[in-house]
């Protein structure tokens, strides 16, 4: 591959399903920090997410030549990684629910409450500290929709469900990390 031009994602998927392995490791270079980075927030061990990523990417190998293009393939490496750490979660059963952390009742919560969840990831650290405490499916569509810059209909298409489904799970993400930066007395400046 000439080293001037970059080669788009399906160029490299169709060549590494003739088994060209250069082509997937260019695949690999370009996806397996963001790919380890969410395995990593979703499983909560770099051992693990590690283990995953490495599964994910045998996966990229051996189904490459079945890659329909229904999806980017960005979307489609991401979606082999959430159902290895959604797999791995169901086996292990590590995560607690939510309801167990916030004990709150629960309220309505409207845009100006959104939005002053996300003002707050202007804090990493609170943030950081905040995502440990949402259940797997909360986090995943804060880290694609924030971590990757994926739309909700690209998440749609990662998590496996509907988009009124993501647009829901981002709703209840966000309060959810609001309350919990609230509880840890961090508060988005009005």
């Amino acid at each position: 591959m000439p080293s001037q031009e970059r080669p788009d994602d399906l160029t490299l998927l169709q060549q590494t399903a003739q088994g060209e392995t250069a082509a997937f490791e260019h695949l690999y270079a370009r996806y397996s920090t963001a790919v380890f980075n969410y395995l990593r927030r979703l499983v909560r061990r770099d051992e693990i997410a590690e283990e995953l990523l490495q599964e994910v990417f045998v996966v990229v190998w051996q189904k490459a030549p079945l890659f329909e293009a229904r999806a980017s393939v960005k979307t489609w490496i991401f979606r082999i990684a959430h159902h290895k750490a959604v797999s791995w979660l169901r086996r292990r059963r590590e995560h607690q629910p939510l309801s167990r952390l916030i004990r709150r009742e629960e309220r309505r919560v409207g845009g100006e409450q959104e939005a002053l969840a996300l003002e707050a990831l202007a804090d990493a650290d609170a943030l950081r500290r905040a995502l440990e405490h949402l259940s797997p499916k909360h986090r995943a569509v804060i880290e694609l929709a924030f971590g990757q810059q994926m739309t909700y209909k690209e998440i749609a298409i990662v998590l496996d469900c509907p988009l009124g489904t993501v647009k829901s799970r981002m709703k209840y993400a966000l309060q959810n990390l609001e309350r919990i930066l609230q509880r840890e007395g961090f508060h988005a400046e009005e």
